[in-house]
């Protein structure tokens, strides 16, 4: 189960590689486990819990596959937990 702070963590380091002035920000799962210093299975844990309400990216979030955060994804994740 995602934790808040993961969840947290997640969300602020996609708006700030988002917001660097890229028309969009791409990262892998491998990125977030580095990041937030969690385990593969939790990073997995916590991009689901942003999935089940943002409902843009599919799959299982492998760890080779690169996840983008676009205008639409962004605006979804823009004011969760500020």
């Amino acid at each position: 189960m995602a934790k808040h702070h993961d969840i947290k963590g997640a969300l602020d380091f996609m708006r700030q590689g988002y917001s660097k002035g890229d028309d969009s920000f791409s990262f892998t799962l491998d990125d977030i486990v580095h990041e937030l210093d969690i385990t593969e299975r939790k990073a997995k844990d916590v991009l689901r819990a942003i999935n089940t309400r943002a409902r843009f990216w599919r799959g299982d979030f492998p760890a080779n596959s690169e996840i983008v955060v676009n205008a639409p994804v962004y605006d979804r994740i823009t004011n969760w937990f500020d």
